[in-house]
């Protein structure tokens, strides 16, 4: 649900939009098609200006992070860049059924994800399971 300053946007423009449509209404029942015109191009132009800097400003935005990446070194590690249910990295496992769920985590910043060494096992997310022994059941 949405709260805060977000919802009283999304208020002011709502209003903002029925009071526009009223009133091109109004001129229009009124014949007053030149006035309404002029209204129309304003409130359009208003539009797509706003609309060019909210894209400016993502596009900015989304520049700005680092791309995710995800590096495992050493024998039998395991690094992801988001979450993992199950990682098992040792020698003559025997687990059986389905995988955990993964419980739920914010991935860190940059979404990086390192694991060095043997049988390591890492994640930018969450992690349900993580077997790193030998011959587990």
């Amino acid at each position: 649900m949405m709260t805060g300053w977000r919802r009283g946007v999304l208020w002011a423009v709502a209003t903002a939009a029925s009071l526009i449509v009223v009133a091109l209404t109004l001129l229009l029942l009124l014949k007053d098609l030149n006035t309404a015109g002029t209204m129309a191009g304003f409130v359009a132009d208003t539009a797509a200006i706003v609309m060019v800097v909210l894209t400016v400003r993502a596009l900015l935005l989304q520049s700005g992070r680092q791309p995710s990446h995800t590096t495992a070194s050493g024998p039998g590690s395991v690094a992801a860049g988001g979450s993992i249910g199950r990682a098992v990295t040792g020698n003559g496992n025997q687990l059986s059924g389905p995988a955990p769920a993964v419980p739920p985590g914010m991935p860190t910043p940059g979404g990086t994800a390192d694991a060095a060494g043997s049988k390591s096992v890492t994640a930018s997310g969450s992690i349900g399971e993580a077997v790193t022994g030998d011959n587990n059941t």
